[in-house]
């Protein structure tokens, strides 16, 4: 039996390292983002109504965080696998917004919640007369952070799945993956760019509720299981 150079050991043991990353991270986004449920971020009194309602705000927000991070680690592991020429490039791109997608992404959700529950509690506990105030407060936040997030969504989400897709077609990963990989991030880029442009052009469930809770992370376990299979292959 051909015994793996330690070069072949280090790749397969990073594309399991990856799949593992991306299986364990996407399900975490899922699960804390579809735990989130769609804040009424243009009405601030029903969303701090809202956020006090909700059994765990800020907690939802630091496990979505660290989510993230495990499903880049995954992501960043598996630009260090392509060995393509051009994919190879395309992924060092892809793994580099990923890192900076997900340092907008981190400021913008440790604010939403940290923010966003501390205000719900003082206007909960505010006398009618001081509730106008926590109101405007809260919009002014919620203002704010809409394009933190938006910007976020596209950085994280849609430019690497796009460049990793057109990736995994030079590196003979199943096609279809890549093809799904690039059509998601180009719907993902063109949703974000839309509502920065111009609020309330489509209802942002979309967008946060669909693609990003539940397309990208369903991707993103058929690319774990497609690294780990690929990991699992001995050459010769």
């Amino acid at each position: 039996m051909r015994q793996d150079s330690p070069q072949a050991t280090i790749h397969r043991a990073a594309l399991k390292l990856g799949a593992g990353c991306a299986i364990v991270g996407g399900l975490a986004i899922a699960a804390f983002r579809l735990s989130h449920g769609d804040l009424p971020a243009a009405d601030a009194p029903a969303a701090l109504r809202f956020i006090t309602r909700h059994p765990f705000y800020a907690g939802i927000h630091i496990g979505t965080v660290l989510g993230v991070l495990v499903w880049a680690g995954g992501i960043i592991a598996l630009s260090a696998t392509l060995t393509h020429g051009l994919a190879s490039l395309l992924g060092r791109m892809g793994a580099a917004s990923v890192l900076v997608g997900a340092a907008v992404f981190i400021v913008d959700f440790s604010i939403d919640g940290v923010a966003g529950q501390d205000l719900a509690r003082a206007w909960a506990a505010a006398t009618p007369a001081d509730r106008p105030d926590l109101e405007l407060a809260a919009q002014t936040a919620f203002t704010i952070l809409r394009g933190t997030s938006l910007t976020s969504i596209l950085i994280l989400w849609g430019v690497p799945l796009m460049l990793f897709g057109r990736a995994m077609l030079l590196e003979a990963y199943p096609a279809w993956l890549g093809w799904t990989g690039l059509a998601t991030g180009a719907v993902t880029i063109l949703a974000a760019l839309a509502l920065l442009l111009r609020e309330g052009l489509f209802p942002g469930v979309l967008l946060y509720g669909l693609l990003i809770s539940i397309v990208v992370p369903a991707w993103s376990l058929a690319l774990g299981a497609t690294m780990w299979r690929r990991a699992s292959v001995r050459p010769g």
